[in-house]
């Protein structure tokens, strides 16, 4: 019997190996066009969704090695592409020492540690004294491009969505120069991994990219896709979750991996499982129940951020629009609800209230600024909690401030039982939260 750690089979926190799910419909998408020269890609969906797990698992197949760069809000393209440069270093101190009868690769790796020295000696005095690093007018798109192409490398940049939009003006034209050199270099690829609207974003700032790029839209998972991380769980750590508990496990992650493994690594901890069991082990109900507890207590930070940002009042509006969507929101299933339904039954308390109004509400609970508290599955056309555990903060939060009227009899009693007590220690330290 194989020995493996939980660490390594439920990973919110990294791709996944042991536990993966091939999903076949991205799958071919991803691998068609990664196959095709010159192809741009662009992946995107909601955090937690399992972009970033696919293409490890898919580049690892495919790719004999790839380098990724993570942005950062303020981020820049310059750093972007001395990122993509300082990552290539190794390549090319080896090619140094290992290069034959190669004249083109020899040539390139020349200019390569050229630049590197411009690089190392470079400094460029700032106003606020801070020394940054110049960028050579040798590295340019098609350099870094003949520099990646030579060594065989696909580069992915995380995050795409975080830069400023002229910043992904230049990227999108970067993308083309790649496109432009697949001539040369078949394997040359760009792979931008980003958040809901990311392609559009680059497709926007040039119309030219429009057939180039490959967009793959990773959605949420399923219920069975999360039933199939768990069993693959159950099958590398030889333990046993019943199809009920299963049902439960999914319909707390709300078609989100990260969390369905966050859950099933907590319920391993509850039961005092660090490795693959000698003999089956039965997981219950009270490890979930536990596995929610550690889930909350380790968000609970985040939370409070979250619900400070989204409840914030900004200016005086003739609605408390924020709470008002929340509270209506949270009285729905953890799938959420279309906006007609969201705004029906609005409707039963301000009458009056207008879909423009709710419309931009919602966009904004999307937004960083206002949390992120809020998703919006435009292929599902459903608005629900980005994090199944908002929702049960919210309804916690608005039932105890007297907000909610109605809840489902079984969904109040689950949430008296599980997780009330849970929040009971954020609510008494963020009791000016709602004010």
């Amino acid at each position: 019997m194989s020995i493996f750690q939980v660490k390594d089979v439920f990973t919110p926190t990294k791709p996944a190996r042991i536990a993966f799910i091939d999903r076949e419909e991205i799958n071919e998408k991803l691998v068609r066009a990664l196959e095709m020269d010159g192809k741009q890609l662009i992946v995107y969906g909601h955090s937690g969704s399992g972009k970033t797990t696919l293409l490890a698992n898919k580049l690892h197949q495919l790719y004999e090695k790839h380098i990724t760069t993570r942005c950062m809000k303020g981020m820049t393209f310059e750093q972007i592409m001395l990122d993509a440069f300082d990552q290539l270093n190794p390549y090319y101190l080896v090619e140094h020492t290992t290069t034959k009868s190669n004249n083109k690769s020899i040539s390139i790796a020349g200019e390569y540690r050229a630049i590197r020295l411009q690089l190392d000696g470079s400094v460029k005095n700032e106003v606020s004294k801070i020394e940054k690093r110049i960028l050579p007018p040798q590295l340019t798109a098609q350099a870094l491009g003949k520099f990646l192409g030579n060594t065989k490398c696909c580069w992915v940049i995380e995050d795409f969505h975080k830069i400023e939009a002229s910043e992904k003006t230049k990227l999108s034209q970067l993308m083309k120069v790649f496109m432009d050199l697949s001539d040369d270099y078949s394997d040359l690829k760009i792979v931008a991994i980003g958040a809901v609207d990311t392609a559009r974003e680059v497709v926007e700032c040039d119309k030219e990219m429009r057939n180039r790029v490959a967009e793959i839209h990773v959605a949420l998972m399923t219920e069975n896709e999360i039933k199939n991380i768990v069993e693959k769980g159950e099958e590398a750590l030889n333990i046993v979750i019943d199809d009920d508990l299963k049902s439960l496990i999914a319909r707390y992650s709300n078609g989100l991996a990260s969390v369905c493994h966050h859950l099933c690594m907590y319920m391993c901890q509850a039961a005092g499982i660090k490795e693959t069991c000698r003999e089956e082990i039965r997981l219950t109900k009270l490890h979930f129940e536990d596995a929610l507890k550690y889930y909350a207590e380790e968000a609970s930070d985040s939370i409070k951020s979250a619900f400070d940002k989204a409840l914030k009042q900004r200016r005086k509006t003739k609605y408390q629009d924020v709470n008002l969507v929340l509270e209506t929101l949270c009285t729905f299933g953890e799938r959420g609800a279309s906006r007609f339904d969201l705004l029906k039954r609005i409707h039963k308390k301000e009458p009056e209230y207008t879909e423009s109004n709710l419309k931009n509400t919602l966009q904004k609970l999307t937004k960083e600024d206002y949390g992120s508290i809020v998703r919006i599955d435009e292929t599902a056309g459903l608005n629900s909690f980005s994090d199944p555990i908002y929702r049960v903060f919210a309804l916690v939060l608005f039932h105890k401030n007297g907000v909610s009227k109605k809840l489902d009899k079984d969904e109040f009693s689950e949430i008296n039982d599980i997780m009330k007590q849970f929040f009971k220690v954020l609510l008494n330290q963020n009791k000016k939260i709602h004010k």
